[in-house]
């Protein structure tokens, strides 16, 4: 296929996916407006450290009233829709709660499409490929990813996870390490793909990143008591994981976790007890066994190829993945567009292997049935983890360890 002829296809797929998300988005507003989305966490989060009453920022009941106050009661709703995520990140909330309840939803839709402008200039310089895309290219793109449009959908912040891994990596194309765990610290509001994420950093010798990333936590951590209290934030461990194993007080089921956990233990069959829960320990370890020990390869190397597959596995095995946490996913989509870019012609298998494993990622369409038709978005991680399989064999490839050209892409 001749590429003027590649790029017409794939804007005809963009524009398809956009229309869908369009009517979504459309039928969905009057839910938006009653306060179903995820938005209200946060919304409830922001008013009560306004009201200063920060310290019973866990207490459920108290979570519910003022969620009451702003979108009356839901009737589906029995109780919050928790609040779950660290004290600090209620502060980015904190400004919006002088907006009503609506108005805010917007505004921080707005600062979401700003944070996809900011991952747009940030990636600019980081390919061939990618120097030649216009930022609003870039930004219409990534809103025809169903990850990003469930993300503006239910007002999380994902984008902003994204803006911040976008210019963590940034900094560690520019060796700045130090600076890039700073950036990676900032986004533990989502501790547990951040997690993963520093633990191949450290293994791949990014040890600075490391020293930095658990520095900025401290801070937090000192941030957040002040605006809760040591009792309160000694008891959020415990009560993230009573929401997280319930879903009637706002956890995920497993079967809607595209991660290896989802995979392994969604399924009517699956032993969601301590010993499937031990199977998905193993499997997750597996995986970053594997990426550890591809990603050196890429060290000295490759950044975008060693950062992508970093990516790709802190989705699979971070313990808690929402489908909106997939937005992450923007990152290696678009380097290994870029690398496949500077793969020779000659070498086509290269660019399907590469390209294939996360096409039905990419298909809105194929999102709604999982989702919404079987409630089985878990299957999503099959595509993810043989992409992460395919991303390390060509690190492998490229670096000397399997046959078969090498090619180290020019980057400007």
């Amino acid at each position: 296929m001749s590429r003027d002829r590649l790029k017409t296809w794939i804007a005809v797929l963009i524009v398809g996916m956009l229309c869908i998300h369009g009517v979504l988005f459309w039928k969905a507003r009057v839910l938006v407006r009653q306060g179903y989305p995820d938005f209200t966490i946060f919304y409830t989060a922001g008013k009560m450290l306004r009201q200063g009453m920060g310290h019973q920022l866990y207490d459920a009941q108290v979570q519910f009233e003022v969620q009451k106050k702003f979108v009356g009661q839901i009737p589906s709703r029995h109780g919050p829709l928790p609040y779950n995520h660290p004290p600090f990140e209620a502060l980015i909330f904190l400004p919006l709660t002088l907006l009503p309840y609506r108005q805010a939803f917007i505004a921080w839709d707005l600062l979401n499409l700003a944070a996809l402008f900011g991952v747009a200039l940030l990636l600019r310089r980081s390919g061939r490929m990618l120097s030649g895309i216009a930022p609003w290219e870039f930004v219409i793109a990534s809103l025809a990813f169903f990850p990003v449009f469930a993300s503006f959908l239910q007002g999380q912040d994902s984008v902003l996870l994204l803006l911040l891994c976008a210019l963590g990596f940034r900094a560690l194309r520019r060796d700045a390490d130090s600076l890039a765990g700073c950036w990676f610290a900032l986004g533990t509001f989502k501790f547990q793909l951040m997690i993963p994420l520093l633990l191949l950093m450290v293994i791949w010798n990014r040890r600075r990143v490391a020293a930095s990333f658990a520095a900025v936590s401290i801070l937090l951590v000192l941030v957040s008591a002040g605006l809760v209290g040591w009792q309160s934030l000694l008891r959020y461990p415990g009560y993230v994981l009573q929401v997280a194993k319930s879903p009637t007080l706002g956890g995920v089921p497993e079967e809607l976790m595209p991660n290896l956990r989802g995979v392994l233990l969604g399924w009517p069959f699956s032993n969601s007890g301590t010993a499937g829960t031990l199977v998905a320990l193993f499997a997750s370890v597996l995986v970053l066994v594997f990426a550890a020990a591809r990603g050196r390869k890429a060290f000295q190397g490759n950044l975008n190829l060693q950062f992508s597959l970093a990516i790709v596995v802190a989705e699979l095995t971070g313990w808690h993945t929402n489908v909106h946490d997939l937005s992450l996913l923007v990152l290696p989509l678009a380097f290994i567009a870029d690398y496949c870019v500077d793969v020779p012609a000659r070498d086509p298998d290269r660019k399907l292997a590469l390209m294939l494993p996360v096409l039905p990622v990419l298909i809105s369409p194929l999102w709604i049935v999982v989702w919404f038709g079987f409630d089985k978005t878990n299957l999503m991680a099959i595509p993810l983890l043989w992409w992460g399989w395919e991303i390390g064999r060509e690190i492998s490839r490229a670096y000397g360890s399997l046959p078969g050209p090498t090619t180290q892409p020019s980057v400007p």
